[in-house]
């Protein structure tokens, strides 16, 4: 609330001027903005897709665009909303019968995937506006969670190595809360583990998902840049992106990246030429598409699959709907990929 009051009194000298912006909004770039914001959404899902795809989880594409949906509404509006949209896609990835390795694996991968996407379009964002002197460092940015994402691959194909350390964590944990299966879950975990493949297929495609992802959001802000008539040229609008996202990166905890996301938003476009009250107008249209008009989707879809639950829950035991476990499957015969509906 307290962040939301100090962007208010940021916003109120130019919100006169930025809603006569806004008034004037061209519908066709408006459009194009949803467009871009839809096809954003559509690649994540797909990216966290092929990362269960690779634990021998096939999921729809539906299913996993309605978790992506609901998890962006739950971060963009509840407070410390990354980690409770962390949480509720992992819920989602048990239901679709995910092991704990898998799910980890898939949070851990779309995480690497996602930064190394970022980094690499502020490189071309320096690229495009000549500042060569930084592209060096974009691109040790890179080299660096390369190198530390081979270095975790190669552990996990090798367990023997883990399983010193991972033992003496498990006796820690036994004198604490006195189990006796611990190890046997250790076993599990670090057999699930070396079993995972990931083909050099794997990470173009991973690669190119995430790349799709940042790229559509970018191009939600450059739309309504045009939108508003007062778009600068685009390698600064991309910086101006690069920085906002940045700063939402460095206070995670806060819902949508309110405050962080703005200033840094605006005050970078209006450096790059853009008018304030245009740049602030910029931003409110972007922000009703994100997080407005995801949030209105996601917590949609949160209220259906709730009142979905409350009819299978009526229905009994003996549902139609009810999803057989599919890890049970995959300890019969691992690799085989399992259908989940959505």
């Amino acid at each position: 609330m307290l962040l939301l009051c100090v962007e208010l009194a940021f916003v109120a000298p130019y919100a006169r001027r930025a809603g006569d912006e806004l008034f004037h909004a061209q519908p066709a770039w408006f459009l194009l903005a949803v467009a871009a914001e839809m096809v954003s959404m559509g690649a994540f899902a797909r990216l966290q897709r092929l990362v269960l795809r690779t634990g021998g989880l096939r999921v729809r594409l539906r299913a996993a665009a309605s978790a992506v949906f609901a998890g962006s509404a739950l971060s963009a509006t509840l407070p410390g909303g990354s980690l409770v949209s962390i949480s509720y896609r992992t819920r989602r990835m048990r239901t679709w019968g995910a092991s704990a390795p898998l799910i980890g694996f898939t949070h851990a991968v779309t995480g690497v995937l996602s930064t190394v996407a970022l980094v690499m379009l502020a490189g071309i964002g320096r690229t495009l506006a000549g500042d060569h002197d930084q592209l060096a460092g974009a691109a040790g940015q890179v080299s660096a969670a390369c190198a530390v994402t081979a270095l975790a691959l190669v552990l996990v194909q090798r367990t023997s190595v883990l399983y010193r350390p991972v033992n003496a964590l498990l006796r820690i944990w036994h004198k604490l809360r006195r189990g006796t299966d611990g190890q046997t879950s250790a076993d599990g975990l670090l057999g699930e583990l070396a079993a995972m493949r990931l083909p050099t297929r794997f990470w173009i495609l991973g690669l190119g998902a995430a790349l799709v992802n940042w790229v559509g959001d970018f191009v939600c802000v450059l739309a309504v840049c045009h939108a508003v008539g007062s778009a600068p040229a685009t390698d600064k609008v991309l910086l101006a992106y690069v920085a906002a996202m940045t700063a939402v990166s460095a206070l995670p905890l806060l819902p949508a990246g309110l405050g962080p996301l703005d200033a840094a938003l605006v005050l970078t476009l209006h450096h790059g030429g853009m008018p304030l009250a245009a740049a602030t107008a910029a931003d409110l249209l972007y922000r009703t598409l994100n997080p407005g008009a995801i949030g209105v989707a996601g917590w949609s879809v949160l209220l259906v699959r709730r009142r979905s639950r409350s009819g299978r829950g009526r229905m009994g035991p003996q549902s139609p709907y009810r999803v057989a476990d599919p890890v049970h499957e995959r300890g019969v015969e691992h690799g085989r990929l399992q259908d989940v509906a959505g």
